[in-house]
């Protein structure tokens, strides 16, 4: 019977997990109010979203095209409002994950965070979530290393940073196909729904204790 490594590190995912919010609710609030169609910002989502996280293209580039995508024009002073709008959309703080990290930390666990995010939102997540950042053993932005989740590669980059193995890491984020893309590089994963229900799901673990 194989016997699973003792977990040493536990990585956390920013937007959903950290944050509040996992999408650019405030963006919504100004589709609305202007009229413009919330499905041409999800087709881009689909579509440009990737580059956009790997730090290729900026946040104007992102929502141009999605304009552009859809043949829609807006005006220089409703895309400003956009564009800062996605950036504060994902500055709550999530304080209960804050209290669980530094309960990890305490307990003699490594920590990481692991983020999709885009230049624009990294100075402003650095100031924000600057406690949370504190307790990080290591922090891994997707457009500061060109890679992005669920690509192995930045999974790896985390590892390697970390000093530990795969099977010594536990993931945790809210996305389903970033949590797969751990699983195939042999982390755990714990897909965060809430701060209960995630925090129950690592302590049912069966390798997990205190690494003190």
């Amino acid at each position: 019977m194989k016997t699973e490594k003792k977990i040493r590190a536990i990585v956390f995912d920013f937007g959903g997990v950290m944050t509040t919010c996992a999408m650019p609710e405030r963006v919504k609030e100004i589709i609305d109010e202007t009229g413009l169609p919330w499905q041409a910002v999800m087709d881009a989502f689909g579509k440009h979203r990737r580059e956009y996280d790997i730090g290729d293209i900026s946040v104007g580039e992102f929502y141009g095209r999605a304009w552009r995508d859809a043949g829609i024009e807006v005006d220089a002073e409703t895309s400003a409002r956009i564009e800062e709008a996605d950036t504060t959309s994902f500055l709550g703080r999530n304080t209960r994950t804050l209290d669980w990290m530094r309960s990890l930390k305490e307990n003699g666990f490594l920590i990481g965070i692991l983020t999709n995010m885009p230049h624009e939102l990294a100075p402003r997540f650095r100031e924000t979530f600057h406690d949370y950042i504190a307790l990080a053993d290591t922090l891994v932005v997707s457009s500061e290393v060109h890679l992005v989740k669920p690509m192995p590669e930045i999974y790896k980059v985390v590892e390697e940073r970390l000093g530990v193995a795969p099977g010594e890491i536990v993931f945790v984020d809210d996305s389903r196909i970033n949590c797969e893309g751990a699983e195939r590089v042999g982390w755990r994963t714990v897909r965060f729904e809430s701060n209960d229900q995630a925090e129950a799901a690592l302590a049912n673990l069966q390798s997990y204790k205190s690494c003190k």
